[in-house]
């Protein structure tokens, strides 16, 4: 009987920790992240890139065509969902009604501290400053004519993450013990340009830059960066463009102003949150 209690004990522990947690190779999906400023060379706000611009970060050729979305979150005053290391995101697309999404996150420090997961969208390593952080997220589209992301109805966002079994299972018990708390961020907005670095090793790869400022202009300030995502098969090339990059960036010499998460920042800027 003892021996029996033993083997039972192993196996309990076993399906409670490393069998359950996410392999390293499910991180397939990899993102870097190089801050910057614009200094003068950029109104407030921009949504269409200047002279000035174009002639500080020479190294880069984006095109003209400008992305513009609306980014807002959802947590408790005290954090319920961080408390869980999940965020939840409402972005609506303004020039493609159709991609917009309700997003849940989820971040661990390691894969193995994501416990049991299925069906996810991507599974993703971000870099920024040389440091790594880990994130599962999975999407789900929404309407725009029926959810206002600067008046976001909770009850309507949650009433379509429950639909989908996977995500209500990650947030329906932390929304049903604190339905009466959750509440939306301040509202962000992001312009956002696509091109390609002006050096044939890597003209292979795609590069964003973001501008992200309060919708509502308050406070007064403003996130700046490039990024680009690959597979981790490319990982190589990938680290040498993001070489690359940084060292494009810092010779330029605009201070960064900002670094670090956007959604922290976010929500330290938005009234009511812990």
């Amino acid at each position: 009987m003892r021996n029996n209690l033993f083997l039972i004990g192993l196996v309990n522990l076993c399906l409670s920790s490393s069998a359950y947690a996410l392999s390293p190779d499910a991180f397939t999906s990899l993102e870097y992240h190089v801050n910057t400023g614009t200094a003068k060379t950029m109104p407030y706000a921009a949504s269409k890139q200047t002279d000035e611009f174009k002639e500080a970060f020479s190294f880069i050729n984006l095109k003209e065509d400008v992305r513009v979305k609306l980014v807002t979150y959802l947590d408790t005053p005290n954090r319920a969902f961080k408390a869980k290391s999940i965020n939840i995101r409402v972005r609506e697309d303004l020039g493609k009604p159709r991609k917009s999404k309700i997003t849940v996150k989820l971040r661990a420090e390691n894969p193995e501290g994501f416990g049991e997961l299925t069906n996810f969208r991507k599974a993703e390593i971000d870099y920024t400053d040389g440091k790594a952080a880990y994130s599962v997220s999975y999407d789900v589209p929404y309407s725009p004519s029926e959810i206002d992301v600067k008046n976001v109805d909770i009850n309507a966002v949650f009433a379509i993450l429950k639909r989908n079994p996977v995500m209500w299972d990650i947030v329906g018990d932390i929304y049903e013990a604190n339905k009466q708390d959750v509440a939306q961020t301040m509202v962000m907005r992001t312009h956002g340009w696509e091109g390609t670095l002006n050096d044939k090793r890597f003209d292979n790869i795609e590069i964003d830059y973001q501008l992200w400022t309060p919708y509502y202009r308050k406070p007064r300030i403003s996130f700046n960066e490039f990024s680009f995502k690959g597979h981790v098969k490319d990982k190589a090339q990938l680290e040498q463009v993001y070489q690359h990059l940084y060292e494009q960036v810092e010779a330029v010499g605009f201070e960064h102003g900002h670094s670090g998460s956007k959604t922290s920042s976010t929500f330290k800027m938005s009234k009511g949150f812990n």
